[in-house]
This record gives C-alpha cells, sequence and structure tokens, in this order.
C-alpha cells in the first residue's frame, strides 16, 4: 500500500502520526526524514516566508489521507 509499482513511496497524510492534520508525518516518510525537521521546516517557512500556512492548507487539502501506517514505516525517522 505504501509504495506504488516501480516502488518508491506514495505521498499521503499520516493521520495516525499526526499533530494536525498529518501533513508534515506523510511529507517525512515520503521524503525519508524526521518529521521533526519537516516540522522545523514548516514552522520557519511561516516565520519568514509567510506562505507557510497556505502550502499546509494546500497540501492537506490535496494529499490523500490514510488512517494506517504503511508497512515499511519507521519509528526513529516518523
Amino acid at each position: 500500500m505504501a509504495t506504488n509499482d516501480s516502488g518508491s513511496r506514495k505521498l499521503m497524510r499520516l493521520k495516525q502520526k499526526s499533530m494536525l492534520g498529518g501533513v508534515c508525518a506523510g511529507l517525512s516518510y515520503w521524503l525519508g526524514w524526521p518529521t521533526w525537521i519537516v516540522r522545523i521546516l514548516l514552522v520557519l517557512l511561516v516565520l519568514t516566508v509567510g506562505t507557510g500556512v497556505l502550502v499546509y492548507i494546500l497540501f492537506w487539502i490535496f494529499m490523500p489521507a490514510t488512517d494506517e501506517l504503511p508497512p515499511d514505516y519507521d519509528e526513529r525517522t516518523g
């Protein structure tokens, strides 16, 4: 479920690991980064450029959500 036919990860919101909508958790899974890094980058985007809120809302609207964690989800990076 978490990967497509070519083996790459799908971009999706992970509602089980969410603080708000699961966007940062989904992006961190897709990128293979720790979730705290993605969350800090989002906060910096909000504070410096001011578009972070709009970007987050757009991701929240257009990223598909899932209720279950992907089988290859790593707790250390997520």
